[in-house]
Formats: structure tokens, C-alpha cells, sequence
């Protein structure tokens, strides 16, 4: 892989992007005025929101004392052409919470795999500090992403005007129970 020290650079400074462009998304998902229908839609993209906030200042600092630059010219006009791409397709964009979340559901999928890496990676390269700060993150993304998977039944029952409001709750039942590992046999 090369020099330990640039691989983990390269790492932190991919998730620093990767967690800016989730906050981002989230940000205008907050704003959009089809979201505050829906209360626990609201709390859990607030919840994801503070998290996100507090990751980008640590990943930056561990990027700082492993001599990496989170403002590296390159970096920089990458994020800006993906960030620009990304807010004019949610200007077009007419889906529905549900799939607002999903897609969310989605990032903050890709961000937990991605700490999983890294913590991987610090591992590997005997750098405790990336480990650890990366396995903490990775603690305080995983409920989130459970969480979002327990509203979007309750939002798409909502969505399609569903008269029982038994029905989104027996989804998410239904759903989680799904997830256990002790239902695979």
C-alpha cells in the first residue's frame, strides 16, 4: 500500500469528504418542508446531524497530526464539483421522505463501512489513535442507521395514506426482527 503515513491520510481525508457530503444532504433534508410532517423523520436526520458535526473536527484534527491537509487544493475542487452536483440534483429531486431516508439510510451505510475500514486500517498500520477514533465514530453511526430503518416503514405507511396506523408499526416490527442474527437458520 505504500507509506503508512500517506494510507491513512488518504483514509481520513476520504472520510472527512464522505461525512461532509452526508452532512450536507442532511442539512437540505432538515430544510425541506415535506420532512417536518414527520417528527421522528426530523429527529433522527437532528441526530445525524449532530453527529456529523462532531466527527468532522475530530477527523480533521487526526488528519492534521498525521501531517495530512483536509484543504488540499485537489480535495477541495472535488468537493466543490460533487457538492454543486449534489445540490442541483436536489433541487429536481420530487421524491418522497421515505426515499429521502432511504438514501440517507444508504450514506450512512457507506460512512459505517468506511470507519470500519479505517479502523481497519489504523490497526494494520499500528496507529491506535485512527483505530480508535474511527471504532468510537463507527459506535455513534450504527444506531442512527438503525434508527432510520425503524421510521421508514412509519413514513411510508404515512405516505401512502394507509388507514391503519397498526400497519407501520407491525413493518417495523416485522423489519427488525429481520435483522436479528439469531432469525438466520
Amino acid at each position: 500500500m505504500g507509506n503508512p503515513q500517506e494510507t491513512l491520510q488518504q483514509y481520513v481525508s476520504d472520510m472527512i469528504s464522505l461525512d461532509k457530503h452526508i452532512l450536507d444532504a442532511v442539512d437540505r433534508q432538515i430544510e425541506d418542508k415535506r420532512t417536518s410532517n414527520y417528527p421522528e423523520t426530523q429527529q433522527v436526520l437532528t441526530k445525524i446531524q449532530s453527529t456529523l458535526k462532531g466527527h468532522i473536527p475530530g477527523l480533521e484534527q487526526l488528519l492534521s497530526n498525521l501531517g495530512g491537509d483536509s484543504t488540499s487544493p485537489v480535495k477541495k475542487a472535488v468537493s466543490a464539483v460533487a457538492g454543486l452536483a449534489a445540490g442541483t440534483y436536489d433541487k429536481i429531486r420530487t421524491d418522497t421522505v421515505s426515499k429521502m431516508l432511504r438514501d440517507t439510510y444508504t450514506a450512512m451505510s457507506l460512512s459505517a463501512i468506511s470507519y470500519t475500514m479505517l479502523h481497519t486500517t489504523g490497526q494494520a498500520l499500528k496507529h491506535p489513535q485512527s483505530a480508535e477514533l474511527a471504532v468510537g465514530y463507527l459506535k455513534q453511526v450504527t444506531p442512527l442507521i438503525v434508527e432510520i430503518s425503524e421510521v421508514v416503514p412509519l413514513v411510508v405507511a404515512h405516505e401512502i395514506e394507509d388507514t391503519d396506523p397498526a400497519v407501520g408499526k407491525r413493518a417495523v416490527k416485522d423489519t427488525q426482527k429481520a435483522w436479528s442474527h439469531r432469525n438466520v437458520r
